[in-house]
């Protein structure tokens, strides 16, 4: 008997790489028949849930028979698994997750047709109760290079801004954010990642930036996988960033943080922000309905040292609400729903060293996202999952005054040019089947799936001339635009796959899966075949992969095709006399001509147990993405002006090798560090607008975000003084990376150089920190006070990039160092 996986074969080039990786899944699909068949038609079955009867797949289950070794199990996607009793006496079972608390049961008739074992989720919140965390360890059921962070590492790591969910995401190795907040996974675009919250995609309907956001105390955990990742997850070539919140169980709960604002040295000690956050939860109907809310709220005083005093500051406003209910209509039947809400007001959106307080916008944005789903089991481990979920974004800026807007080498003066207002929405349905365990050659976990989704956009804008100006202030361009009418965008989407986790014998596991989209922008069949195996042998796990990965279409480009005409007119040195007639530009695309930007996506991975509990790893990846929306300047490369085409002529590049460390304490107090070495390349660097952009010709260069050079460590241990132990605790992280790339400019935004030639200095950030434990009025509290960036690296976030200007290669805006405080009920001190 063979396996034959000629379908995947088809997508490799002929380096030898690669063949290594093919050659290697095959070896690991071979051996099939020499290794012991798992043992079918097994009469004893367990069922893993939580504690409000939700199955918990992946679980692993230890059966301790009297007298005999323990056996290992792991939970399918119904949560169960089956064995073999090989005595009548009673039995003791232990089920971990990470995630959960470790829960053991003694005494069990495995004579009884329906065993079930309890995992209880770890709180913020808790009783000082007799209660084990589960263990992290090496998960051999898990083909992807999936790391996850559970309530320990949300609530310990001091990642800045730690009102902010999105902030702790950089401290995965394999991710980078930008100094606009937003986060690169792999290497990609913002919009190339899924981003998840409970199974719905969060990110902007438009744009594709991760804007929703969430109290960091209603998330329970946050997976990112950035390679092998399984076929559920579509038209996404980057990652897939999945957040899991919480739900309420038999017992009341209340839970809130953070009402000590932090304080910045900027200019002496300022004020900084003050983020207050709530959760309440517990039972409507006790064991059967619960509810969840988390409440976040935030001022923020932002100061730009640079600026003008009196107009150097900006006082943002935002706010969050997550509310959900579960109720178990059955036992088999459990229904879940959720609103998720957001408001943002910032009335200088936009300041920085480089835009004055007058430049910017007044912004607002409200966004929403009510969903439901619901989890039908049946007989034989089937399950069904099916949810609906609805986004709104309503997004809009408007200027200040109506003064000419005027960008200056050194700084952007006067009334922004653009008053506009985006409405967008994302209708989103998904179903899921998983089938019953089958055995033949091993034992088949199978699911198959279909999601659709239909996105619309609208958008109303009005535009003022853009005048740029010389170092001596006489007018070196001006860009003005035609009106453009108000438009609307749409798109549906429909997705189908299918997926078997085959477990060959019980140290191979192999994943293949499929899958298909089409949506009707671009109207092409698209076929995304994926393989992926595990090898496990003690103390080991080799995992490889490859895979083919389609994007979704990304609306903004199409967006640009609606901003009408622009005609720009150079000056002579004397600010008033054209060089010649204005030129004309305008962005447009064609139906019929573009094809789905894809990712060609292979890697390889190992982990292996040291001695004194140290899990260590090294992954390796390369990424090959083809057919990525750019526009591409039909009047020649070297014009500045003309027809600016959507076309698929951008390839982006990604390697990365990297690895890690880390160690588990009693007590779950954890230390982990890695190392990742990567490049992050495109040969179409220049992002052309048809708003203020970099003009020249297309060429390659790193991307923005490419960092090649990383070091991260971050972790929580007890203070080491015999008599502080037990009630104060070290907390840090640690933070060293290359500077991101920048590309030079004059002052009429023509490019100077090569892209991405010049570098940021190097980001260091060290912030150590201490908590006090202590009881008061009954209850446990925590007191964090953590040193953001206690060395006073500069880490600056913004630079003059104008050759024009005296103030060329003057970085400004630095971080600073910071102190910040939490207060936070760790639980009941009875």
């Amino acid at each position: 008997m063979r396996v034959d996986i000629p379908f995947f074969v088809f997508m490799l080039r002929c380096e030898h790489a690669k063949r290594t990786v093919v050659g290697l899944l095959f070896l690991l699909c071979v051996p099939v028949v020499t290794g012991q068949p798992l043992t079918a038609h097994a009469p004893a079955v367990l069922t893993a849930v939580d504690e409000n009867g939700v199955a918990v797949a992946g679980a692993q289950i230890t059966i301790l028979e009297p007298g005999l070794g323990p056996v290992q199990l792991w939970t399918d996607y119904a949560g169960r698994c089956s064995f073999t009793p090989r005595q009548s006496a009673p039995y003791q079972v232990r089920a971990e997750m990470p995630g959960f608390y470790r829960a053991e049961e003694s005494g069990i008739d495995v004579r009884q047709s329906n065993l079930k074992i309890v995992l209880l989720h770890e709180q913020i919140v808790r009783e000082q109760v007799n209660v084990t965390a589960s263990t992290p360890g090496i998960d051999i059921e898990q083909p992807s290079d999936q790391m996850t962070m559970n309530t320990p590492e949300i609530v310990n790591i001091p990642y800045q801004t730690s009102r902010d969910i999105r902030y702790l995401l950089p401290y995965n190795p394999g991710v980078v954010q930008d100094a606009s907040e937003q986060v690169h996974v792999a290497g990609s675009e913002t919009w190339e990642t899924l981003d998840t919250l409970d199974g719905f995609d969060i990110r902007s309907p438009e744009e594709g930036t991760l804007d929703m956001r969430v109290s960091a105390d209603a998330v329970r955990s946050v997976d990112v996988e950035t390679t092998r990742y399984p076929v559920e997850f579509g038209r996404a070539t980057g990652g897939v960033v999945a957040f899991y919140t919480g739900m309420g169980d038999n017992k009341f709960r209340f839970n809130a943080t953070n009402f000590i604002p932090s304080l910045r040295d900027v200019n002496g000690i300022r004020f900084d922000k003050f983020v207050p956050r709530f959760t309440f939860s517990g039972p409507l109907e006790r064991n059967r309905t619960w509810f969840y809310d988390g409440l976040e709220t935030e001022y923020d005083n932002i100061y730009i040292s640079e600026l003008p005093a009196n107009a150097d500051t900006d006082s943002l406003l935002r706010g969050s609400n997550l509310f959900k209910i579960q109720s178990n209509l059955t036992q088999a039947d459990i229904l879940t729903a959720g609103l998720l809400f957001n408001d943002y007001h910032s009335p200088y959106d936009g300041i920085s060293a480089l835009t004055s307080q007058q430049s910017t916008t007044n912004r607002d944005i409200i966004a929403w996202l009510p969903y439901v789903r619901n989890q039908w089991s049946f007989g034989g481990g089937a399950l069904l999952d099916v949810g609906v979920g609805v986004m709104r974004f309503r997004d809009g800026h408007e200027p200040h005054g109506d003064a000419p807007y005027e960008i200056t080498p050194e700084i952007a003066q006067g009334s922004y040019f653009e008053n506009l207002t985006g409405r967008s929405q994302r209708v989103e349905g998904t179903a899921a089947l998983y089938l019953p365990a089958r055995h033949w050659a091993g034992m088949h976990d199978v699911k198959m799936g279909v999601d659709l989704d239909h996105i619309g956009y609208n958008q109303d804008q009005v535009r003022m001339p853009v005048n740029y100006l010389r170092e001596n202030g006489k007018l070196d361009r001006q860009s003005v635009f035609a009106p453009a009418a108000p438009f609307a965008l749409h798109n549906g989407e429909v997705g189908a796959y299918a997926e078997d986790r085959w477990q060959m014998r019980k140290d191979l596991l192999v994943e293949p899966g499929l899958r298909f989209d089409w949506d009707e922008i671009i109207r092409r069949p698209l076929v995304s075949p994926r393989l992926a195996a595990v090898y496990a042998p003690e103390g080991t796990k080799i995992s490889a992969g490859i895979g083919l990965y389609y994007e979704h279409t990304q609306l903004a480009y199409f967006a640009q095709t609606f901003a009408g005409v622009r005609y720009d007119t150079y000056y002579e040195p004397d600010g008033m006399t054209p060089v010649g007639p204005a030129q004309e530009t305008e962005f447009t695309a064609k139906d019929g001509l573009l094809h789905e930007p894809r990712a060609l996506n292979w890697s390889l991975g190992i982990e292996r147990k040291l001695p004194w509990e140290l899990l260590a790893g090294a992954n390796f990846l390369e990424k090959r993405t083809s057919n990525v929306f750019t526009f591409a300047n039909q009047s020649g490369p070297a014009e500045l002006s003309g027809d600016y085409l959507l076309t698929n002529g951008r390839q982006d590049h990604y390697d990365s090798f990297e690895v890690h460390a880390r160690r588990v304490f009693a007590n779950e107090y954890t230390i982990f560090v890695s190392y990742m070495h990567s490049s992050a390349h495109t040969d179409a660097a220049l992002e052309y607008l048809p708003t203020p952009s970099p003009l020249g010709a297309q060429q390659s260069g790193p991307l923005p975000w490419d960092t090649p050079n990383r070091i991260l460590s971050w972790g929580w241990l007890p203070v080491p003084v015999a008599k502080l132990h037990k009630r104060w605790d070290l907390v840090y992280l640690f933070d060293r990376h290359t500077g991101f790339p920048y590309t030079s400019v004059n002052a009429a935004q023509q490019v100077v150089g090569a892209a991405g030639s010049r570098r940021f200095p190097e980001y260091v950030n060290f912030s150590p920190g201490l908590e006090w434990k202590f009881h008061f009025h009954g209850a446990y509290y925590g007191l964090r006070g953590v040193m953001e960036n206690a060395t006073d690296s500069t880490n600056p976030v913004v630079v003059n990039s104008v050759i024009d200007s005296p103030q060329y290669g003057t970085f400004s805006e630095p971080e600073g160092r910071a102190f910040t405080a939490r207060i936070r009920l760790i639980g009941s001190s009875k």
